[in-house]
């Protein structure tokens, strides 16, 4: 019968003496947790700030929260409405007026003066502004205004309680008003022409205004009740004849594509750094237990239980972690408030780049959550060394080699066996776990590098200036209704020095006709792709059939020049001389069902006001270029139709001009864009500068290598670290062996070219891993990259891939040979002796 002693104390001794005495061991366990840690923390820390951040852009592009609005609400609806209990926050505002200065008529741009109830501004519009200052204004004389309102006024330097004068035309009538600022702050809209102040319920109810007259009601639906609040608030809710519900289900309440891409990219990247971390911590302990056998075999003889053996591994693999935690949490905690700033808005430019935030979620949860996972990779990781340290017998641990004794098997006397490579074959597989750490190490790692090297080169500048930026400046007037680009403003543009061309695009809304071979395919397909009922597209056509006039189209007139670059970009070309002349229309495929080269007829577009018409021939085109101008609002399912600018000006004189792109000398390419970006701003038009496009990426691009390739380099470095721990320990058990092969006759050069065999081996295995497994994986990463940006394209890394296999080929191959050569340097006798005693 065995009697367990238990003297506790003497086993926390023996841990911190074994401790004590592998400090080049504990240096390696420290360094391996505190990585593990740190790219766990980091990582997750990074992807949930881009996920929140990307969120709060959209909610600030977007304007508001609200998804529903119906304009001149009765009190009868709203009370209806709050019956229904369908939505989170019920807000309304009331258009007081705008300012009017002649300054903002001369430049085309305007400020609104409006009224927000608390909830509309407390859970609605508050979300999407930031910087505010100050408070919402109470008193009848008191404005927070936006700081682009603050700009058209000429009052950019206002502070709180300034005096400012405003004009404001409130129902026709122009009244000078002195009004108070109470607060101020930013708004993210893409519409850079316009600015906004906000005044008091007091400063309505002075001016005889509203809801029902001059407001608009907004609602934030809930999420369970989005789908099916359409139908309800159409059956429920009585609405007057101008009356309708105008739902924009955005992106800002529902995670996107691109957040769901990127979280998958994080997610795949942690697993890899999760299982390195594993592969490494496992091997530091590993080889200490292999290398201490013969100490844990002693402890038995003296009446160490195996599980007190047990209990001095796990003991130092905790101790271990008490200080490799910490560090790795502190360090994610400080790269992540250092990176998440530069990184976000790195996929985006512009307005959007300005509306991305740079706020870092730090939250506990992510951190406590790293630390319970790195912790419990070391327990695991030295749950299978600590069980071969409790179960080995004192007489095992003697003649240990590194290989569980069921795996060994005496060598089977061939002369085929004599072969150093066959050899080597045998000693890589001798140990099966131990050979498959390798090759994971060496893969994860590799795989890593590769897939953040695919996605970096897949949303590279290059890709995205290839795909949106075709000319070297644009210049629009973004909402297309007011004529900012006339020909003054063309001519000014024309007469700067080193302008090559300019290209420019015209905008009216006009009347359609409704065509059963043209348009009724792409109102069915957009119909059913937005999860609109027959029902709801009868009722329409219906309406249409009523009133003609409800068929209104964006239509957009291109020049010449603009058609001719179009269609040497086209898969099916179109008739361009036909186009010129004004006899044929096109479309964008986006609109119709997969056979949309099967959609032939024309199309007749009609000016109401002029009582002017004309029929084209409908050419729909798969338009990947980017080169067709966005289109403008019209009714659900109505394709944008482009027609020759010439065209359009015959059905309409007050086609607005809407788009200009200017290509010129790169000579006088910087001078320009500085008079460009004047001219623009002064009008309030939207501005955009190939190179600005490229500088920002370039930067942006430059932090996303520094984060994405330090994670890939360290798992690389952890898998080589693996492997040369391997190839130590492999060695250094197997030292006894090589001397008795050096005693019956083998050389050290035959030894040397064996261990290379081995090295060789791992190198082949792993790159066949690579080439097989690890394409798909990073083909994967390439796919979920597009979903992050549209204008990503699928780059395979050749050079990366083949640097990396030279790189693992050398490591491999010269490894094994300079580790026998230190472990050697004494001679066979005396290797020997030490193996005796």
């Amino acid at each position: 019968m065995k009697f367990e002693n238990n003297n506790k104390e003497i086993i926390k001794r023996i841990t911190n003496r074994t401790l004590k005495t592998n400090k080049i061991r504990n240096t390696f366990a420290i360094m391996a947790i505190v990585l593990t840690t740190f790219m766990i923390s980091s990582v997750f820390s990074i992807g949930i700030s881009f996920a929140k951040n990307y969120k709060t852009m959209n909610i600030r592009l977007q304007g508001t929260t609200a998804n529903v609005v119906l304009s001149n609400p009765t009190d009868n609806q709203i009370e209806k409405i709050k019956s229904l209990d369908l939505s989170d926050s019920i807000g309304y505002e009331i258009n007081a007026g705008k300012v009017s200065l002649d300054s903002l008529n001369e430049n085309r741009t305007k400020i609104s003066i409006k009224y927000l109830s608390k909830e509309n501004f407390e859970k609605q519009v508050k979300p999407s502004i930031s910087d505010i200052k100050g408070n919402y204004p109470t008193k009848e004389n008191e404005i927070m205004a936006s700081k682009k309102a603050l700009e058209f006024l000429g009052e950019s330097e206002a502070k709180i309680g300034d005096k400012i004068k405003v004009p404001c035309n409130i129902n026709g009538k122009i009244i000078n008003k002195e009004f108070i600022l109470s607060g101020y702050y930013t708004n993210y809209a893409l519409v850079q022409d316009s600015g906004y102040l906000f005044v008091s319920e007091k400063f309505v109810n002075a001016n005889s205004l509203s809801l029902e007259d001059n407001g608009l009601l907004y609602l934030s639906l809930k999420p369970k009740d989005k789908s099916t609040a359409p139908d309800i608030l159409e059956k429920e809710v009585s609405l007057n004849k101008n009356q309708e519900f105008s739902f924009s289900y955005g992106i800002s309440n529902d995670l996107s594509d691109t957040v769901l891409s990127t979280m998958a990219i994080i997610v795949i990247i942690s697993l890899f750094i999760v299982l390195s971390g594993y592969l490494l911590i496992y091997n530091i302990l590993y080889i200490a237990v292999n290398k201490d056998i013969t100490f844990y075999g002693m402890l038995k003889t003296i009446g160490t239980s195996p599980k007190q053996i047990k209990k001095i591994v796990k003991g130092q693999a905790l101790k271990l972690s008490l200080i490799g935690i910490p560090l790795g949490l502190l360090l994610g905690a400080i790269v992540s408030f250092l990176i998440v700033p530069l990184a976000m808005g790195t996929l985006f430019a512009g307005t959007e780049a300005s509306a991305m935030p740079r706020d870092v979620s730090f939250n506990p949860i992510i951190f406590i959550g790293a630390g319970i996972f790195s912790l419990v990779t070391v327990m695991i990781s030295c749950k299978k060394p600590a069980k071969i340290a409790g179960n080995i017998s004192p007489i095992e641990a003697l003649r240990y080699s590194g290989s569980t004794l069921k795996n060994q098997k005496k060598n089977r006397r061939t002369t085929k066996g004599s072969k150093l490579y066959k050899m080597a074959w045998y000693n890589v597989f001798r140990e099966k776990k131990r050979a498959i750490i390798v090759f994971l190490s060496l893969f994860m790692g590799i795989i890593t590098f590769l897939s953040v090297n695919t996605f970096l080169n897949s949303i590279s500048v290059e890709n995205y200036i290839d795909r949106y930026v075709k000319n070297d400046f644009l210049i629009q007037s973004v909402e297309g209704n007011d004529d900012k680009i006339d020909s003054d403003f063309i001519n000014k543009i024309k007469d700067m020095k080193g302008v090559n061309s300019i290209s420019l695009s015209k905008s009216s809304n006009l009347q359609l006709d409704m065509s059963k071979d043209v348009l009724l395919p792409a109102l069915e397909n957009i119909y059913e792709r937005f999860g609109n009922t027959k029902e709801d597209l009868n009722e329409y056509l219906n309406a249409v059939s009523e009133d003609p006039s409800l068929l209104q189209a964006s239509v957009i007139g291109i020049d010449d020049n603009l058609i001719e670059r179009l269609n040497e970009e086209l898969e099916d070309k179109i008739d361009v001389e036909e186009f010129k002349k004004g006899n044929v229309a096109i479309a964008d495929s986006w609109y119709y069902p997969e056979n949309y080269k099967s959609i032939k007829g024309d199309v007749t577009i009609r000016n109401s006001k002029d009582n002017k018409s004309k029929t084209f021939n409908m050419n729909v085109v798969g338009d990947t270029s980017e080169l067709l101008p966005p289109g403008l609002d019209a009714p659900l399912g109505i394709p944008t139709i482009y027609i020759s600018n010439s065209a359009l000006e015959k059905l309409d004189n007050d086609a607005v001009n809407y788009i200009l792109n200017i290509n010129v000398n790169k000579k006088y390419e910087s001078k320009i864009n500085k008079d460009l970006k004047a001219l623009s701003k002064a009008r309030g038009l939207w501005f955009e500068s190939k190179s600005e496009k490229t500088e920002e990426f370039n930067k942006s691009q430059m932090v996303m290598n520094i984060l994405g390739g330090g994670i890939a380099v360290i798992l690389i470095l952890i898998g080589i670290l693996n492997f040369i721990n391997v190839m130590i320990t492999g060695v250094n058990i197997r030292l006894k062996e090589f001397a008795i092969m050096e005693s019956i006759g083998m050389t050290k050069k035959q030894i040397k070219m064996m261990l290379t065999y081995e090295g060789l081996y791992y190198a082949l295995i792993t790159t066949g891993f690579i080439l097989t497994l690890g394409i798909g994986i990073i083909y994967g990463i390439g796919e979920l990259s597009k979903n992050i940006a549209d204008y990503a394209a699928f780059v395979f890394p050749t050079t990366a891939l083949v640097v990396l296999i030279i790189v693992i080929l050398t490591v491999c191959l010269i490894t094994p040979a300079i580790v026998f050569k230190v472990s050697t340097k004494k001679s066979v006798t005396e290797r020997l002796r030490e193996i005796e005693n």
